[in-house]
């Protein structure tokens, strides 16, 4: 990715006496004016909190720290399973999973009280938060889907049988893929229970769905050209169209939350979406509107697992090298910074989840 920022130029001064003099005032006042918002820009950093996997003594816990890095604390040593944990809409409780192998028991934690809460008895590989935070929806290990309350009383509601299922920012549907490993489609269904509508028709693999901001849209992976790339489709199933065009499979990925663009890892030069921690991926994000691509990690490490910054001026990522760490860069790719973290080598920290705003 080519650097935002330039070199400034050397101005040449006018012979006559009053035009230097001017040209010297105006050029002074520029300098101070770029020394301020130079000054400006360097004063931010990111804020918020950021959860994360660490496994200090290989115990796997859920830990929580400040974007900055400091202030790390153990939240759950619950965590197993699956290193990824979801905050609620308004940042208060981490929705994770406790078991091994991709799936365990569904637990809530709320982070100011240090409550946490088994949600049903079922064994699940994937969750979503409603937008309101009042519910849950996830899929157990035997393809079905339910809906239940994010506080654990009351009864889960089966709404159907698929993979991976995702709330509408409007809480009114719920996005999943389903069908065999090498024919999975994109559906929908009412988040009150219906029959679902297909969104994707290929005779390849389309999977991993996730809603725009507004809800008009939705990404997914897809395997019809031969290799793993970014997709879009209306909410409707219409309007499909291919983002990313890549030799490499890109996965992973992550919208912001203007819905203008999308963060994911292209898995370079071997790295392989399976193998975590080999060979040289990177964090990429692409214009939704343009499909212009930005190489932001641009590094010969392992980068992956990215997560925006609520104000979308920050990305939160992993970089693997002979351990993992997390750490944080711009939007822009620039000043990437390693935090602190739970551990050190050869330990591990990974999978950062930036608290929502609130």
């Amino acid at each position: 990715m080519s650097s935002p920022f330039h070199a400034a130029r050397g101005r040449t001064f006018a012979w006559v006496l009053p035009i230097a003099i001017l040209v010297l005032l105006a050029f002074v006042g520029a300098v101070a004016l770029i020394g301020r918002a130079g000054a400006s820009r360097a004063e931010e950093s990111p804020a918020g909190l950021i959860a994360f996997h660490a496994d200090p003594n290989g115990d796997s816990g859920l830990y929580v720290m400040n974007a900055n890095g400091k202030g790390v604390r153990l939240a759950s040593p619950n965590l197993a399973g699956d290193p990824f944990s979801k905050w609620s809409a308004d940042g208060s409780r981490l929705a994770f999973l406790s078991g091994s192998f991709g799936a365990g028991s569904l637990r809530v934690l709320n982070l100011s009280k240090g409550r946490e809460q088994r949600i049903g008895t079922r064994t699940v590989r994937a969750f979503d938060w409603s937008p309101d935070g009042t519910r849950l929806v996830y899929e157990a290990t035997d393809r079905r889907i339910w809906i239940a309350a994010a506080n654990g009383t009351g009864r889960a509601m089966q709404i159907g049988k698929g993979h991976a299922p995702v709330w509408s920012p409007d809480g009114k549907w719920i996005a999943y893929f389903d069908g065999p490993e090498e024919n999975s489609d994109v559906f929908k269904v009412s988040a009150r229970g219906s029959r679902p509508m297909r969104l994707t028709h290929s005779r390849s693999p389309d999977y991993s769905p996730q809603w725009s901001p507004k809800g008009s849209q939705i990404a997914f992976i897809s395997e019809r050209n031969g290799n793993t790339e970014l997709y879009l489709v209306r909410s409707n199933g219409s309007g499909l169209r291919r983002l990313t065009h890549d030799s490499a499979p890109d996965e992973d990925f992550e919208w912001d939350r203007s819905g203008t663009q999308l963060v994911y890892v292209s898995y370079r030069d071997g790295a392989d979406p399976l193998s975590i921690g080999i060979g040289n991926a990177e964090v990429q994000s692409v214009e939704v509107r343009t499909g212009i691509i930005h190489d932001l990690s641009n590094n010969p490490a392992w980068d992956g697992d990215p997560a925006w910054s609520p104000d979308g001026r920050w990305i939160a990522f992993t970089r693997r090298t002979s351990h993992g760490v997390v750490a944080v860069m711009r939007s822009d790719g620039s000043e990437q910074t390693i935090l602190d973290g739970a551990v050190g080598a050869p330990f591990n920290d990974c999978c950062p989840s930036w608290q929502p705003q609130h």
